[in-house]
């Protein structure tokens, strides 16, 4: 029986992964170092705590069937708090994982319907630019788009842990 090839990937935070290969394929950037027959394949735009999250995830898609994996989609997105979510998504674009990056960006949109636009710039962390007028005439000219929005003060303990830390 053949044991499968492992990679080596180190994170920004130096901590070092030994993948099988069919894991490490899954990312695009990993591919191009894999030709060139790297030892080590350094990722220094991903820190350990993401990657190891980017490769159960991965693993996971390896192994499983179509329900099986939406399944584990599920639970998987809903159990990551908001900041890790955003740090996947930068991850998986990094890593050119385009499977993992839809599915962070449609979690990162699951969770941003029907919430308010103070909710959502303090998610991205998008400093407000408008003046007080400006913003109330937007508001006044778009009702439609504020209708059904949730109660941010429901939300915003919570989101404040998160960003706070």
């Amino acid at each position: 029986m053949s044991t499968a090839q492992k990679v080596t990937l180190v994170t920004a935070d130096n901590v070092e992964f030994e993948v099988d290969e069919a894991v490490a394929m899954k990312f695009g950037i990993v591919k191009s170092f894999l030709e060139e027959n790297s030892e080590k394949i350094p990722l220094p735009n991903v820190y350990s705590m993401v990657l190891s999250l980017v490769i159960d995830y991965c693993k996971a898609h390896l192994k499983l069937t179509d329900e099986k994996a939406k399944e584990f989609d599920e639970n998987f997105f809903k159990a990551q708090d908001n900041e890790t979510l955003m740090a996947m998504c930068l991850a998986a674009n990094y890593l050119d994982e385009k499977e993992l990056l839809d599915m962070v960006e449609q979690a990162i949109a699951d969770r941003l319907e029907n919430k308010s636009v103070e909710y959502a710039r303090k998610l991205f962390r998008i400093e407000n630019d408008f003046t007080p007028q400006e913003e109330d005439d937007l508001r006044h000219g778009n009702e439609w788009a504020f209708e059904g929005v949730d109660d941010d003060k429901q939300l915003g303990e919570k989101l404040r842990s998160v960003l706070d830390e």
